[in-house]
């Protein structure tokens, strides 16, 4: 019985954690969160709230441009580039 509850667990963690990584956003990201991670329509904004002065806005090229109006730098990184540099990595 042990055994059988153990091979059932295992099995539905290993589906489990497959279907999670390829899971999309849900409700309880923040805005930001779908910016930064490439979710966002062109035109979307949110604020840092650990930092108020900084600022993201999603570009219409899809690019993702950080403001820091403290200090008066600007950013710009493309959130679906380097998923794509990240997911064709392969260090085998």
């Amino acid at each position: 019985m042990k055994l059988t509850m153990a091979v059932a667990f295992i099995a539905f963690a290993a589906t489990a954690s497959a279907a999670s990584a390829n899971s999309g956003m849900n409700a309880t990201f923040s805005p930001l969160d779908g910016i930064v991670q490439g979710h966002a329509s062109a035109g979307d904004t949110a604020t840092s709230v650990s930092n108020p002065d900084v600022t993201f806005r999603v570009l219409p090229s899809g690019a993702v441009e950080r403001t820091n109006a403290k200090y008066g730098t600007v950013s710009i990184s493309d959130p679906r580039a380097q998923w794509g540099k990240n997911r064709s990595r392969d260090d085998r």
